[in-house]
């Protein structure tokens, strides 16, 4: 499933160890806004790892799944495109 993660972190070391952490399981489309295709278990895999970062009094992780029927909704302004399933050949 497609979901989108988002980020509001206060402090520069830890909005970067989040932006390392979140670029092992999704793609950055904005500065705080990552989009992946992930599956239940790495999503709370990454949730847990994010959350052992964030200082829980300031910062904010936000995760939103996005079902196919919204999927094909999004639209985008602007420079971006859409995260679309990488798929792998292996020979």
């Amino acid at each position: 499933m497609k979901y989108v993660i988002s980020f509001d972190v206060t402090s520069d070391r830890k909005r970067y160890r989040v932006v390392k952490t979140l670029s092992e399981y999704a793609y950055r489309v904005q500065k705080s806004v990552f989009e992946g295709l992930l599956s239940k278990e790495r999503v709370s895999e990454c949730a847990d790892k994010l959350s052992k970062i964030i200082d829980h009094k300031t910062d904010s992780i936000r995760i939103y799944p996005l079902c196919k029927d919204c999927e094909a909704q999004v639209r985008i302004s602007g420079v971006g495109v859409k995260v679309e399933e990488v798929k792998y050949i292996i020979i």
